[in-house]
């Protein structure tokens, strides 16, 4: 109990500190946490902002998985074109 108290104690002088160097009083400090608790809205935009980057790089990372596939199938056709008259011989 008695580290609570002194908990609490250390709380209140934290904050009559913050008060006193900023010049701000206690309605406006008030004003400032209230606006901290409604921080779920920035929360959303960026988990939207991550969402969309996380679909950009899967896209990205699509297209590049394609175009190496098309580049192992142009070479292996290229061999198989080069291969064909040592065969025939």
């Amino acid at each position: 109990m008695k580290n609570l108290v002194w908990l609490v104690v250390a709380a209140l002088i934290a904050l009559a500190g913050y008060m006193l160097f900023t010049g701000k009083g206690p309605q406006e400090v008030a004003i400032e946490a209230s606006e901290a608790i409604n921080a779920p809205e920035v929360a959303e935009d960026v988990t939207n902002a991550a969402e969309d980057a996380a679909e950009a790089i899967t896209d990205t990372v699509d297209a590049a998985g394609e175009a190496i596939s098309d580049a192992v199938d142009d070479a292996t056709d290229s061999a198989n074109d080069a291969a064909e008259p040592a065969a025939q011989n």
